[in-house]
């Protein structure tokens, strides 16, 4: 199974709000960590009951991740490098963070969780899946302090708009995403020195600072961090062999998730 990651904290990158809300009441973040009884509100985890045990799994009590957003939906957009796979595909995407709040702040406990993340998954039976984990950035919200859910709904629109194409929203396509390819230009990240990790976080900051700024956000009410966001693809030729693979290939992310922080000492 293919699997990679890559950092995208950009100017002009998606970010996560967290809480989030959307104009839509019943488009909202669920904290399942706290109340595990609400993922029967979330339509995808009702919908693919696969996405919702790996969603219980991420947040059971004790376990140092908690989900934040998730979607599925199967494509026949396949991307050229994808071709060899077949010519369609299931996929679905969860946003995950750290509980720990210090953990959520640091770019290098990111990178080497997704690296070592990959390294796991990379051992893997060979299986038409990939698995491609996004480091993004993150707004920690205090309780309370969640922006208007106007703003939120322009945020949502923006970060939904990286995974499926606007004529596609209709029958629930999906833009390719290249899975396994390394971005050009971007060094391997297993090869980064700290001075490297340094300027990214240096980066980071003045960016967070300067959105703050614009937005009228900064202060105690708002954190800035970072997040995971982990695509998981099953292909095929046809409609069954996707999801059959997809969901194969979200059960090894569960898996190695677990045994990555079994690893690090965690429950």
């Amino acid at each position: 199974m293919l699997a990679d990651f890559s950092v995208e904290l950009g100017r002009d990158d998606a970010a996560l709000e967290l809480p989030w809300s959307s104009a839509d009441p019943l488009v909202r973040f669920y904290d399942l960590k706290n109340h595990p009884e609400l993922l029967r509100q979330i339509p995808e985890a009702v919908a693919w009951p696969e996405l919702g045990a790996f969603l219980a799994r991420i947040n059971a009590a004790g376990f140092p991740l908690a989900t934040a957003k998730c979607d599925a939906w199967l494509s026949r957009e396949v991307a050229p490098e994808e071709e060899i796979f077949g010519d369609r595909k299931f996929v679905s995407y969860v946003d995950l963070v750290f509980e720990d709040e210090a953990a959520r702040c640091s770019f290098e406990k990111h990178e080497a969780f997704a690296r070592n993340l990959c390294r796991l998954l990379g051992q893997t039976p060979e299986i038409p899946a990939a698995v491609e984990v996004v480091i993004r950035r993150c707004y920690y919200h205090a309780e309370g302090a969640l922006p208007e859910a106007a703003d939120q709904a322009g945020a949502e629109d923006v970060y939904r708009a990286e995974t499926r194409s606007e004529a596609d929203t209709g029958d629930a396509s999906e833009v390719g995403i290249g899975h396994g390819i390394e971005p050009e230009g971007q060094a391997d990240a297993g090869e980064r020195s700290e001075a490297d990790i340094e300027e990214v976080e240096a980066v980071g900051r003045l960016d967070e600072t300067a959105a703050d700024e614009r937005e009228g956000l900064s202060g105690p009410s708002r954190t800035g961090g970072f997040c995971f966001t982990a695509y998981v693809t099953g292909f095929g030729d046809s409609d069954h062999e996707p999801r059959l693979r997809w969901q194969i290939a979200l059960a090894l992310l569960q898996n190695a998730l677990v045994q990555l922080a079994r690893d690090q000492g965690a429950k």
